[in-house]
């Protein structure tokens, strides 16, 4: 995680210095709480499954920088980062059908870690304020396991509960890939407009990697799936001019996995892993 953000920090400071004789700029910093999970699923043989759920919730700080290229087109950088997600119980999954359709294995733990995100997009200016882009996207998450519970084992509920001391696993699902979209904004008044936009990735390389410290066991994902990420919201403008204006509204972004693979077994798949990050934003606007 640390990686990935002084990666978006320096493409950032490439950018400033590649468009700085640009005409104008806008630079946004907001935050959004969101609230979400991460999940994903593996089929095995002869009739078996596993699947894992981790609660994401954590308020991530944003930050978008765009200048004005020749011809109006623009050219846009958005990162955002947690500090920490809310540390949360998550759940681990196993059934063999062959044998019954009730859980063969229960289990929680607490799951903490962190998560980023960042879109570059070359912005393309359309009739009647409506913008056109398109871009690169990419979302990391990472999770940690801890205080581990087994609450059936074998089919048979525990009482009490089994216990996993030492468990300290680690799981990390990262999605990327070109999008496109539209942004547009609708004047309400002459200071207070709606804004919205829609990016969509119709094929996203997923990739997921997990360490089992209780196994030693070292795995990868690796599958192809989609991105989706929206938002609406309310923008007032402070001054006449414009150039400084704060906006609320909702975000929601989703990311899915179509199938894939994992390294540990060529009979096992990849079935599902699927993102969901959700919530309220605030963010304040400064044009110059």
């Amino acid at each position: 995680m640390q990686k990935m953000a002084r990666s978006l920090i320096l493409a950032t400071l490439v950018f400033l210095t590649w468009t700085g004789a640009a005409a104008a700029g806008e630079l946004t910093l907001g935050q959004w709480p969101a609230d979400g999970w991460q999940m994903w699923r593996i089929t095995f043989p002869a009739d078996g499954a596993s699947e894992l759920r981790y609660p994401q919730s954590g308020t991530y700080l944003t930050v978008s920088y765009e200048n004005v290229l020749k011809r109006g087109n623009k050219l846009r950088v958005e990162g955002g980062l947690t500090n920490g997600l809310r540390g949360r119980a998550g759940s681990d999954t196993d059934w063999d059908y062959t044998h019954s359709q009730n859980p063969w294995y229960y289990g929680e733990f607490k799951t903490t870690g962190a998560s980023a995100f960042a879109n570059v997009d070359f912005v393309r200016q359309g009739a009647d304020g409506h913008e056109f882009f398109i871009g690169y996207g990419y979302r990391q998450n990472a999770f940690r396991m801890t205080e581990g519970v087994y609450y059936i084992e074998n089919y048979t509920a525990q009482s009490p509960p089994d216990t996993l001391p030492g468990l300290d696993s680690t799981y990390t699902a990262t999605y990327q890939g070109p999008h496109v979209g539209v942004r547009d904004r609708v004047a309400l008044s002459p200071r207070v407009s709606v804004v919205g936009s829609l990016a969509y990735s119709p094929l996203t390389l997923v990739q997921g990697h997990g360490w089992w410290n209780l196994r030693s066991l070292d795995f990868d994902h690796s599958g192809v799936g989609q991105m989706v990420d929206a938002y609406v919201g309310l923008r007032y403008a402070l001054n006449d001019s414009k150039t400084a204006a704060v906006t609320a509204g909702y975000r929601y972004q989703y990311m899915s996995l179509y199938n894939g693979a994992e390294s540990t077994n060529g009979e096992v798949t990849w079935d599902k892993a699927t993102n969901v990050q959700k919530g309220f934003y605030v963010s304040s606007e400064f044009r110059f």
